[in-house]
């Protein structure tokens, strides 16, 4: 929390002193706006890096790109190539990036926020940067699960399902997420993908165990449900 109030305190005190020198006409002809945004992209693109977000860099540089497309001649390529690479590349490092599971025991001084939870009914909101939750409920109903511009991997390898059926309702967007739950549950799929996709790795060893139904939108973006 303390280097998320240091990043947007730094952003607004760069942002206001951006826009008095704008005033002064020492930028030229690069409006106020296009100024901010490109303050704001920039900050997002250095937190990424530091929080090794994929998808924060690749948008981050998207946007910067677009933003800037005048003064760097590349007019060519924006909008909707840039967001397009963007997009892609984010789906394609989704599904080519798995760290191991020890890998974070590991490195819990890392940037990467790692939080364990034990509660029936939960949620997960990740924005801009990777995050990776360890859900070991002995009654696991529900978990909403939002994701935008960054990574989220939650594992439920070691929650139980006592009533027989929970819920998973995801948003996704320009993001990547991976549910790594056991063999023995069936995830049904009831979830709509719009420009992104949701697939299965390895095969589940159900035999009319726990039901976890797949709800809600992922747009530009990938979700990956891995049995382990």
């Amino acid at each position: 929390m303390k280097k998320e109030r240091i990043f947007w305190g730094l952003f607004f005190i760069i942002s206001g002193i951006f826009l008095i020198v704008s005033r002064m006409g020492v930028l030229g002809d690069i409006g106020v706006f296009s100024l901010l945004l490109t303050v704001f992209f920039a900050a997002c693109l250095i937190k990424s890096i530091v929080h090794r977000s994929i998808t924060g860099v690749l948008f981050s540089v998207a946007f910067l790109c677009i933003i800037n497309a005048g003064p760097l001649g590349i007019e060519s390529i924006t909008p909707w190539p840039v967001l397009g690479a963007a997009i892609l590349g984010s789906i394609g490092c989704s599904f080519l990036y798995h760290p191991k599971r020890s890998y974070y025991h590991q490195h819990i001084g890392s940037e990467e926020s790692i939080e364990t939870v034990d509660c029936a009914q939960m949620e997960f909101s990740t924005t801009f940067s990777g995050s990776i939750k360890y859900v070991n409920s002995d009654d696991f109903q529900s978990a909403n699960l939002h994701c935008a511009f960054g990574s989220l991997k939650v594992y439920f390898d070691n929650a139980v399902i006592q009533n027989g059926e929970a819920v998973l309702h995801l948003d996704v967007s320009f993001a990547g997420v991976e549910l790594y739950v056991p063999r023995n549950w069936t995830v049904v799929n009831k979830a709509s993908a719009a420009f992104g996709g949701i697939d299965e790795k390895n095969n589940n060893h159900s035999s009319g165990g726990p039901v976890v139904k797949l709800t809600g939108k992922v747009s530009f973006g990938g979700v990956e449900i891995i049995y382990v």
